[in-house]
């Protein structure tokens, strides 16, 4: 059996003032063609479809007719989609129950019972083979915020300290006993995930590199302990692909974004994960990497003096690429002050090249007290504001207010979900 993991493809995501269309349909060209070339038996998808928690409706309409030619072209092929942070639980579970009919399973909510439970078996689904074989079972999580789950729930474990969490870990604990009282064929257990996760070397970097942490009340992130047990943890929401159960009994592997969705990210490697489980019922993992229809350039790669800067977009080549082939660039230079003509400049030096303009970046140099070649970056981008620093300023905030005394936790809890939520607008 095969099974393609993929995650955050944020469809109608742009660039500056430019649209990524034109790559997410080469993107979903290249799915397609994996699916077929693979021979894969599922398609798994951990969250972020859309960019927006409002997606436009050629948004919506780009989603679903993919799905459409999917399971035209391969009607025996298992989908099982959920939502991550960015999406509207609403807005992606429209035509849900149609959807069931084409196999096709899209999971974006939390199902209570009568008795405030999780619906477990509403979040479990088989992945069988062409001959109709279960293989594996996969247990599809949204991505939770506090609300979803009742502050009862998982009262009676102690699994954290953070309640929330300690509901979290429930939640996984009892779908794995749930699940494994199905494979009664040593069927492969697989849980995905759009979330966070730490306690493993080199989080905190990916972190970094990752478009903003998910906020959990006041928890950054999950232990990753909580997919022990699991053969397989399939995770959306951080878009450096990587493998991050090397310290784990279960490999957590994140797919990544399929497209970099800004500089920062124009150095990864992005691509889906293709999961294998063998005659021996072995699983193995590996990535294939996606295409990149568009290049992300900055220019220069290192910092140069202006003059020397424009001299190298002027030497830009023309190749005869479509408009919408057009790289996306980033123009960085070195200065000792600020100088209004700059803009104008760069943009002039770039008539007629093929490129497209969405940012410039000006370093000043140092003042004579630093250290040699030290610059510092004149621009601040509010979108790269780190959540937890501003959750920190909030508490600095209500200190010098009320006399030095701490934000109580649940307060402190509504400034994040409401920041969360005004993230979601702007995005």
């Amino acid at each position: 059996m095969k099974i393609i993991h993929t995650s955050d493809w944020h469809l109608g995501s742009s660039l500056g003032e430019s649209s990524r269309a034109y790559e997410h349909g080469k993107f979903l060209e290249f799915l397609t063609e994996t699916v077929r070339e693979e021979q894969a038996d599922a398609l798994i998808v951990a969250g972020d479809i859309y960019d927006s928690a409002n997606p436009s409706t050629d948004c919506q309409h780009m989603f679903f007719s993919f799905l459409a030619r999917l399971v035209q072209t391969f009607p025996k092929l298992n989908v099982i989609i959920t939502s991550g942070n960015h999406d509207s639980p609403s807005r992606l579970g429209i035509g849900r129950e149609m959807a069931e009919f084409m196999n096709i399973h899209i999971v974006t909510r939390i199902e209570l019972k009568e008795d405030r439970t999780p619906d477990l078996e509403r979040l479990i689904f088989p992945l069988k083979e062409a001959d109709g074989r279960i293989r594996a079972y996969c247990a599809a999580v949204p991505f939770i915020r506090r609300a979803d789950l009742p502050a009862s729930y998982g009262q009676n474990e102690h699994y954290h300290e953070d309640s929330f969490v300690n509901a979290l870990y429930t939640l996984h604990r009892d779908l794995l006993a749930f699940m494994k009282q199905k494979a009664v064929n040593g069927e492969k257990l697989i849980v995905m995930d759009h979330t966070t996760v730490h306690g493993i070397q080199g989080v905190s970097a990916i972190h970094e590199e990752s478009e903003h942490p998910i906020l959990i009340g006041n928890v950054e992130s999950i232990p990753a302990d909580i997919f022990d047990g699991f053969d397989y943890a399939a995770l959306g929401h951080i878009h450096l692909s990587s493998n991050l159960g090397v310290k784990t009994e279960t490999p957590v592997v994140y797919s990544g974004s399929v497209i970099p969705m800004s500089f920062s990210e124009k150095h990864y490697s992005h691509g889906v994960e293709v999961v294998s489980i063998d005659t021996t019922d072995k699983l193995t993992f590996r990535q294939v990497k996606i295409p990149r229809a568009v290049e992300v350039l900055t220019i220069p790669e290192e910092l140069k003096p202006l003059e020397e800067v424009l001299k190298e977009l002027e030497e830009l080549p023309v190749t005869g690429l479509k408009s919408e082939e057009y790289p996306f660039v980033e123009v960085q230079y070195q200065t000792e002050g600020a100088d209004a003509r700059v803009a104008g400049r760069i943009r002039e030096a770039l008539t007629g090249k093929e490129v497209r303009l969405i940012k410039i970046t000006r370093s000043l140099k140092s003042g004579v007290n630093s250290k040699a070649g030290e610059t510092e970056d004149s621009n601040v981008d509010l979108a790269d504001l780190d959540p937890m620093k501003a959750e920190n300023v909030f508490k600095m905030f209500y200190r010098s207010i009320f006399a030095n005394n701490e934000a109580p936790d649940s307060l402190c809890d509504e400034f994040v979900k409401a920041l969360d939520q005004v993230r979601q607008k702007v995005e």
